[in-house]
């Protein structure tokens, strides 16, 4: 079409040209909202706000100096696929990059246990010490089922600052900018378990912000356009195929009880600048597993297996018609089923996933099968875990393959 005539056309199809320019905004809005697509207007926007917040003497935390007043925070960009989150920017404090988050406003409904009481006459009355001790340790029962010791509690209790705040007034202030944070699960179980290399670290708070340090996704290459099969990529995938494996073991063992990922996507694993240890990611899809137990087995109704879900931790809905089943897959079938073998259909893989290539052996592609779906359903989506056996299997021959392709990284 002559661009001249552009006007022209506009004008004689005005129900078109709106239909389409709504269209445009819908899709663009639906981008921004779920986190598909995001731009570096709004990271500064709400740098702006937590520094309004700071100057007014609301928003405290080791960050806001230098984020608001020093500006040692910058080069500020924002992050996508994030959809949970109010916020996700990255930024560059001196040599250190890191990653700032806050979560979405909650609904009423959604609102936790408030952190203050207000007499008839507007009179906020706060927790003493040791009842804000209290409160932190039944939120730490109910969210990860953990009981920690007076320790643990006390450094839960304060912000990371290097003091102890002992003015009343400002020590209020540290509470009110602490309790939100420890609604998050990701804070909390960063912050509890920041000795367990598995986790990005936290590095500081400003207000409702809180930062970990900066860990480079693992870039997909399950996409057609990022397939390749030269020896050299094969052997990439394979040593990234143990590291994930040796992950799934520590979260399966070296925590009170094991830890499920609910949410599995390939750039949800990363490692940190110039690092070699494997880390998860979306630590709000990490859950023990008493925990995701009681979420997806609450005895709700159903009228399939797939209400009983929560992302890729799968139950089953009774003959009553109720969610009552605990989680019935674990980590590694789902690793298994959404990393390893790639998105299927009708038993037919549609994209090949991390392990797919004309170097899989026949014997790796029955293993992968047997892990992604241990009873064979073909009707549901695979509700069974992958035994323990099969786990040291395929541990034993992706290590020794990877032994075998060594020498082209």
């Amino acid at each position: 079409m002559n661009i001249r005539r552009l006007p022209g056309f506009m004008y004689h199809y005005k129900f078109v040209t709106v239909l389409l320019m709504s269209s445009l905004f819908l899709v663009v809005y639906l981008l921004l909202h779920w986190g598909i697509m995001c731009t570096n207007l709004e990271a500064w926007r709400h740098v702006s706000t937590v520094c309004n917040q700071h100057r007014d003497g609301t928003a405290m935390g080791i960050l806001c100096e230098p984020l608001c007043t020093e500006k040692g925070i910058n080069s500020l960009a924002c992050e996508t696929l994030h959809a949970g989150k109010e916020a996700v920017f990255s930024a560059h404090w001196e040599a250190t990059r890191l990653v700032f988050k806050a979560s979405r406003t909650k609904i009423p409904s959604e609102q936790f246990e408030s952190l203050y009481w207000v007499d008839a006459t507007g009179l906020q009355h706060f927790p003493s010490e040791e009842d804000f001790i209290i409160m932190i340790k039944d939120l730490t029962i109910n969210k990860l089922n953990v009981t920690l010791t007076r320790h643990q509690l006390e450094r839960l209790a304060r912000l990371r600052t290097h003091r102890v705040e002992t003015d009343a007034t400002r020590r209020r202030l540290e509470m009110e900018n602490l309790w939100p944070l420890l609604q998050e699960n990701e804070y909390l179980m960063a912050i509890l378990y920041e000795d367990r290399d598995v986790f990005p670290q936290p590095i500081g708070t400003c207000g409702t912000f809180y930062a970990v340090e900066y860990v480079r996704p693992i870039e997909t290459p399950t996409t057609v356009l990022a397939l390749s099969d030269s020896k050299p990529e094969w052997a990439k995938r394979l040593k990234l195929a143990v590291m994930i494996l040796n992950l799934l073991e520590e979260l399966e063992t070296n925590f009170p009880e094991p830890l499920y990922l609910c949410d599995v996507k390939i750039n949800h694993f990363g490692l940190p600048l110039g690092g070699q240890k494997l880390k998860f990611l979306d630590l709000d899809a990490v859950f023990p597993k008493t925990i995701i137990d009681r979420i997806i087995s609450d005895g709700k109704s159903c009228e399939k297996h797939e209400d009983c879900d929560y992302f890729d931790c799968r139950s089953i809905c009774s003959k009553k018609k109720r969610c009552e089943s605990p989680v019935l897959n674990n980590n590694l079938q789902i690793i298994c089923e959404k990393i390893f073998l790639g998105w299927t259909l009708s038993g037919t893989i549609i994209i090949p996933g991390l392990l797919m290539s004309e170097h899989t052996t026949s014997t790796l592609a029955v293993l992968l099968r047997q892990c992604a779906n241990p009873d064979g359903d073909t009707t549901h989506l695979p509700r069974a875990a992958a035994p323990d056996n099969l786990q040291k299997r395929l541990y034993n021959m992706l290590s020794e393959m990877e032994q075998e392709y060594s020498a082209f990284t």
